[in-house]
This record gives C-alpha cells, sequence and structure tokens, in this order.
C-alpha cells in the first residue's frame, strides 16, 4: 500500500557516490587488505572506501496537500560533515572575488573559512581548504542554510542532490585539469545569488560551463549531478549535469563553453519524480523554454563528443548517461542496477500505485516523472525517506541477511563484497545516512528545511525556517546540538552530546534486537514526536503571521524545538540502554522488577538447524523454503518472495 509508516565502513572521501563507484571503493579496500595481510601487519586494514548514494524526491506544488513544493535528500555518507551553518547575506565591493574550495571533500571539517561562517573553522588537523579558483563575486549575496550541500536560503530557494554516473568526466584543477567546480560548490553560490529555480539553473549551468566542472569522484561512476529545485513561486525543476569537452577539443563557436554540459526540466505541478543516483531527464525540448533549459549548444557539443549522432530525439538520460545494467566503474565488478531501480519503483508505487510501474532493471522503463494519486503531505513525504520496502516482495526485514532480529539494515562493503560481488536490496533509509532533508516552499508554505540527523528510519525531522535567516532571526538555531561536532570525536561527559550523536546511538543500539525495539519503543516514538514537531511548527508559523517580528518567533521556535528533540532522544537513548542490553528485556512497564531473556526467534532456530549438538559449529546454504515457524503475515510475504 502507498504511505507506510515505518523505518560501514567509511571512507577518505565522502559523497553521494553511484554503486559502480561504492563497488570499485570495495576492492581496494579489499587489495589494501591483502597487502596488510601478506606483511604480517597487527593494525586493522586501511579501508578506503565508500557505498554513498543519496536518495532525492520532488514534488510539485499541485502534488502536495498543502500547496507547498518539495525536494527532499537523504546524504547517505559513511563519514560527512553533519554540522548545520548560518551564512550571513553579505554585500561586497565592485571586484570582489569569490575563492571556489574543493567540492570533492566533505569530511569534518568540510570547508575552513571562517569569515563564510564562524562554525567552518579547523579541526581534526586539518587547518585549510584547498582552493580550486575563483570567480568575480556579486555585489550582495542572500543567506542560507548550509550544511554539506546548500540546503535553502533566505528567499525560499531550496535544493536537493543525487551523485550520478556520467559519459563526460572533468577534472579539478588540483588534479591537472582545468575545472574549478564540483556540486558542493555551485549550489551554495547558487543560493548566494538566486530567488528562482530559472536563476539558479542558468547560474550553475553557466558557471560550471565557463569555468569547468567535475564529479565529486574521478572516472564515470562519479562524473554527473542531478539537483533538485525548488522555489517560492512553486515551480520545480531537476538539473543535470556532467564534465564537459576538453579545451583541445571544443569547438570555436563555443570556446569558453565547454567546461561541461547541462540540462534541466520542470517537474509538472501535480508529479513526483524521484533521482536515485542515476540521470532521469529524457527527451529535452530547447523549443519549450516553459519545460526546459539547456546548455546552449549542448546537441552540437554532444555530437561533437560521440555520444550523438543528431538524429531523432535527444534523449539526455540514453545519451549522456552509461545503462547501468551493463556499466560498471570497476570491470572486475558486475553492474548492479536494482540499487538505482528498487528506489525508483518504491517511491512511484508509493505515491502513484495506480500507475502500475513495475520492478526493473531498465532505469529506462522509468518516466521522468508521474502524476501523484493523491496530494501528499509533509508526513508522507518523509515517511518514504524511512521505509525499507516493507510489506512487498523485497522486505528487508526478511531472510537471511536480516538476522535473527530482522534488521533491515545490511553492512555493506568489506572484503566479503569484494571476493562475492552481488547485490542486495537498497532502501531509502539506510544506516549511514549523514543526515535526510525535507525542504517545503511555494506561494502557499512558509519556506522550511525539516532536517533529521542520522539514518531517517529512527530519526526526527526539525524544521530550519528560511525567514529567520533574515531581519531579527539573525540565523539562530540550537548551535551546540546541531552546528557543532563530528563523526571523529564523541564525548558522554562534555555537555550534551550534538543531535546527531543521539540518533546515531539509537539507530545502533536497535540492532541489538531491532524488530523489538524498533515496533515496541523506537519507531511509535519516532511518528508520535515527528506530528508533535510538525505541529508545534504549524503554531509558530500562525504566532508568527501576528507578530512584528515574525523573523524572530521562528528562529526562537526552532531553537527550542532543536534542543527539545536533542535533549528528549537522549532520555530515550538511556532508557533502551536499560531496557535491552546482554540480550535481556529489562524491567519493562508491566513487569518494573523483571529482566527476561529476549532469545533466537523459532524461525531462525528452525532455519539454521539448530538441534541437541548445536554445541558444534554449523553452516546453512542459501534455500528457498521458508521456515515455518514465522510469523503467519511474515511468512505470506517470504513465501512471495521465494517464488521469485
Amino acid at each position: 500500500k502507498p504511505f507506510i509508516d515505518s523505518n560501514t565502513f567509511g571512507g577518505a572521501f565522502n559523497f553521494c557516490l553511484p554503486p559502480a563507484m561504492a563497488m570499485w571503493r570495495s576492492t581496494l579496500g579489499l587489495a589494501l587488505w591483502a597487502r596488510a595481510a601478506a606483511q604480517n601487519l597487527h593494525s586493522a586494514p586501511q579501508w578506503d572506501m565508500d557505498w554513498d548514494g543519496c536518495t532525492s524526491v520532488i514534488l510539485g506544488r499541485r502534488a502536495t496537500a498543502d500547496g507547498s513544493a518539495m525536494a527532499s535528500h537523504s546524504n547517505d555518507c559513511a563519514d560527512c560533515d553533519w554540522r548545520m551553518a548560518y551564512i550571513a547575506a553579505r554585500d561586497y565591493p565592485e571586484g570582489a572575488m569569490r575563492t571556489v574550495y574543493d567540492g570533492a571533500w566533505g569530511q569534518y571539517p568540510r570547508l575552513v573559512d571562517p569569515h563564510r561562517s564562524p562554525l567552518l573553522t579547523a579541526g581534526a588537523g586539518i587547518n585549510a581548504s584547498q582552493v580550486t579558483g575563483y570567480i568575480p563575486q556579486v555585489r550582495h549575496t542572500f543567506a542560507l542554510w548550509e550544511n554539506s550541500y546548500g540546503l535553502m536560503n533566505e528567499k525560499g530557494l531550496a535544493f536537493g542532490e543525487s551523485t550520478c554516473s556520467a559519459h563526460l568526466v572533468g577534472t579539478s584543477t588540483l588534479q591537472g585539469g582545468d575545472a574549478i567546480f564540483a556540486i558542493r560548490q555551485l549550489m551554495p553560490i547558487a543560493l548566494e545569488r538566486c530567488e528562482t529555480a530559472r536563476c539558479a539553473i542558468r547560474t550553475m549551468g553557466g558557471l560550471a560551463a565557463k569555468y569547468g566542472f567535475y564529479g565529486e569522484d574521478p572516472g564515470n561512476g562519479g562524473a554527473g549531478e542531478s539537483v533538485q529545485i525548488v522555489d517560492r513561486q512553486g515551480e520545480a525543476w531537476v538539473f543535470e549535469i556532467s564534465g564537459g569537452l576538453p579545451s583541445s577539443k571544443c569547438p570555436a563557436k563555443w570556446k569558453g563553453q565547454c567546461g561541461a554540459l547541462w540540462g534541466a526540466a520542470r517537474v509538472p505541478d501535480d508529479h513526483v519524480a524521484v533521482v536515485a543516483n542515476n540521470f532521469i531527464i529524457r527527451e529535452v525540448d530547447p523549443e519549450d523554454t516553459d519545460n526546459f533549459m539547456v546548455h546552449p549548444g549542448l546537441f552540437e557539443l554532444a555530437q561533437e563528443a560521440g555520444l550523438w549522432d543528431g538524429k531523432g530525439k535527444f534523449d539526455w538520460l540514453k545519451i549522456m548517461t552509461p545503462d547501468i545494467r551493463s556499466s560498471s566503474y570497476n570491470p572486475l565488478l558486475p553492474p548492479i542496477p536494482m540499487y538505482t531501480t528498487i528506489r525508483m519503483w518504491w517511491v512511484f508505487r508509493s505515491f502513484a500505485p495506480s500507475q502500475k510501474l513495475e520492478i526493473t532493471t531498465d532505469a529506462y522503463a522509468f518516466p521522468f516523472s508521474t502524476p501523484v494519486d493523491r496530494a501528499v503531505t509533509l508526513e508522507e513525504m518523509m515517511d518514504v525517506h524511512r521505509t525499507h520496502y516493507e510489506g512487498t516482495e523485497f522486505d528487508m526485514r526478511l531472510g537471511a541477511l536480516a538476522g535473527p532480529f530482522q534488521s533491515p539494515n545490511r553492512v555493506e562493503g568489506g572484503a566479503g563484497m569484494a571476493a562475492f560481488p552481488g547485490q542486495f536490496a537498497r532502501s531509502p533509509s539506510i544506516g549511514r545516512t549523514s543526515y535526510t532533508q525535507v525542504s517545503q516552499t511555494g506561494p502557499a508554505a512558509e519556506p522550511a528545511v525539516w532536517f533529521s540527523p542520522d539514518c531517517s528510519a529512527s530519526s526526527v525531522f526539525v524544521p530550519f525556517f528560511a525567514k529567520a535567516l533574515t531581519g531579527a532571526g539573525g540565523g539562530k538555531f540550537d548551535v551546540a546540538t546541531f552546528g557543532v561536532g563530528s563523526m571523529k570525536e564523541f564525548s558522554f561527559t562534555d555537555g550534551l552530546p550534538p543531535a546527531w550523536w543521539a540518533f546515531d546511538f539509537v539507530a545502533n543500539w536497535m540492532e541489538l534486537s531491532y524488530k523489538n525495539m524498533s515496533e515496541t519503543y523506537v519507531y511509535p516514538k519516532v511518528q508520535r514526536t515527528q506530528r508533535e514537531i510538525i505541529a508545534a511548527a504549524q503554531d509558530a508559523v500562525a504566532k508568527a503571521s501576528r507578530s512584528d517580528e515574525p523573523a524572530r518567533v521562528l528562529a526562537d521556535e526552532q531553537t527550542r524545538l532543536q534542543r527539545r528533540i536533542t535533549e528528549d532522544w537522549w532520555q530515550f537513548a538511556a532508557m533502551l540502554i536499560v531496557r535491552y542490553n546482554d540480550y535481556f528485556f529489562n524491567f519493562g512497564p508491566d513487569a518494573p522488577q523483571k529482566a527476561a531473556p529476549i532469545g533466537y526467534p523459532p524461525f531462525w532456530l528452525e532455519m539454521v538447524g539448530f538441534g541437541s549438538e548445536s554445541y558444534y559449529p554449523t553452516w546453512f546454504a542459501r534455500t528457498p523454503e521458508v521456515p515455518s515457524l514465522l510469523a503467519a503475515p511474515e511468512r505470506a510475504l517470504a513465501e512471495l518472495t521465494a517464488a521469485h
């Protein structure tokens, strides 16, 4: 049914990579492990890998219940800097220049630039950010909320993001090339300079074409980007970009504009679109300026690059990116197309079930967007990021990989995946999420970024209002819980730890008894608390509308809610530590003086062949036979899966 309510390794790079890139990292990690073993090293292997890959959903303003346009982004990054930062509006003198930093770096500290924000200081042994180039600065820049990527500015312009493969690969000036922009730097510049989606598209496309664009990792696997854009006018767009042509192959006619190829398509007002690490724009029509914007030399330069023969329609997806069924970043590893298509299928199935789109490995089988069956609420947009295909044949709570406690999370990467390549289901919610955000804007909504730290299935979204960036709001938010800290350091004794650590702790603690803990405590609390936060935010918006200082009202309320959720989740974590430890359920509300063993569930012991001689190590092989002791509703689902 639609609208279901529910729910690694780190590396040296941190961005939202498609599956082929992730698999390449896995092989490199295995090679490093083998070398360490050969040298008889006693230290842990130095894995260099990332299984990143962001999921982004975009809704037109007539596809939502409140009339807002929405764009979302799960920043599924193993080691990203998750701090929120307020970037103030500024005026600059004529002739000022703007520094462009390396956009492929996202670890803490993602940027060292205290002039941009007092929070962006040196740390973790990193004292300066690498500079790729400079561009002329504009006279005035808007205030914005910024995290690993630019989120929303004071004008209600907002973004989502998902890294994609592409045929054309740009090279950074730091690597001997001539490109200065990756998407991590293009997005905030557009937010600094633009009020509308169309302006953002022109700005990002124009700057990238002039100064060069490079992907967030080497090669085709990370060479492209998709940005989802919504604005206060209620327009929703998808902007996609790749590297361009080297200057030596750039036709004279397009000199100074060969640094990137880009295109953008408008999402119809009553439609939903989803990006899951693969381009989605299909046939583009530059003459239809209401619905398309493209590089002025797109058709000619695509032919010059050998990507198109100039015949027929220009299908952006088919021309600009490899087919995910047959392409792989590393030829030693197979493609994993379902990494992308299962997420697309799920979002369309959730919001537009009447379209009856079938699961497939073929990304070309999916439309750019589709009409929703009914208007989507803010909570439902949040919930689609919390899911693991519950109630379908891909339900990740079932099967051997879910373990005895039926965890939907999968342990990615490592030597095992390199030795035995394959693909398991990739859900919208995964354990290594840095943050998920849902931005809502438009003429009928108070623009806000709804931000949830860590794994979205067990997290709660809190608001960061666009209006709080202005006037008496002054960009006020709870810096202590959302603006400081990193994955590289944690303390139980140095004050209240950041919100990210509270949610991360609970998400990891759940693995002790996932099914019981999620159904008994975590999921109900997530849903209940989310409704309370949304209601409080709505009350604040109403109060602000009656106030002489609406920006101050919203800034104060978002700060209160951010502190409230952090304190609440640490208290919740403390309760779960007591309830679940040593594989016992302890002192529950119905038996406050009793500790009871959780034990292995019957279906698991049946599946592994537990018996009177299980003191010997035993093993089991893959079988389609479903354990008879699995709970009846789950058994019915599992039998449906076994039929495939």
